[in-house]
């Protein structure tokens, strides 16, 4: 249907990556309106190497009959501002997935439960959406390691709600390709909010609540 607090403090350890966030994220995810989830993303650095630990859960259900599950859970590092590894597992509504994706010589090398051997170029990092380097590099999917073929464009500023209702200034920017869909930064170039349609033509929001 839908395409741990670490110990960061005040931004200033993902200055490297030109953003500022604090030890975690969290957004409800919602569902023409409703919410069905919640998309948290934990940070923890040690001298010039990050981990960044992204959970995802979401339940759609009508009444006591659940009617789609996806479960998602990724763990990336970076280091010096350079992504190196990441390991991912889904379960999107049943089906499976195991994705290891290494820095490598020849470039990204990734393993992936569902695709062939692939090794993508150096500058690919995965779109996993916390990092404003999502709008400017190549991209693979980390749910099942497919390489994205898309292009991003920047819409401008807008104001966009946050979980709590409050409005924030953020830059729009849009995605279309092999994935389609919207994400907004605040001007500490922190992931601020997102949107794309689900499947079954339903829309899909996050909304930042930490």
């Amino acid at each position: 249907m839908i395409a741990r607090r670490g110990l960061l403090t005040g931004g200033a350890a993902l200055s490297v990556m030109g953003m500022a966030t604090p030890s975690e994220i969290r957004f409800d995810v919602l569902r023409n309106g409703s919410k069905i989830g919640h998309h948290e993303v934990d940070f923890q650095q040690r001298d010039d190497t990050l981990v960044a630990t992204t959970t995802v859960e979401i339940v759609y259900a009508f009444g006591p009959i659940v009617l789609f599950r996806y479960n998602h859970s990724v763990r990336e590092t970076w280091s010096g501002g350079t992504f190196q590894t990441l390991e991912s597992e889904t379960n999107d509504d049943g089906k499976r997935f195991r994705v290891r994706a290494v820095r490598a010589r020849a470039g990204i090398d990734v393993d992936s439960s569902a695709l062939p051997r692939a090794v993508l170029p150096p500058e690919t990092i995965p779109l996993t959406h916390w990092n404003i380097l999502d709008m400017q590099r190549p991209l693979f999917d980390p749910q099942d390691g497919k390489a994205i073929e898309a292009r991003a464009t920047p819409r401008g500023e807008e104001m966009v709600p946050l979980a709590d209702g409050k409005l924030v200034r953020a830059t729009h920017y849009s995605l279309a390709g092999t994935v389609s869909l919207d994400d907004w930064y605040d001007s500490a170039r922190m992931w601020t909010a997102l949107r794309s349609k689900g499947t079954d033509g339903s829309t899909i929001d996050y909304r930042r609540a930490v």
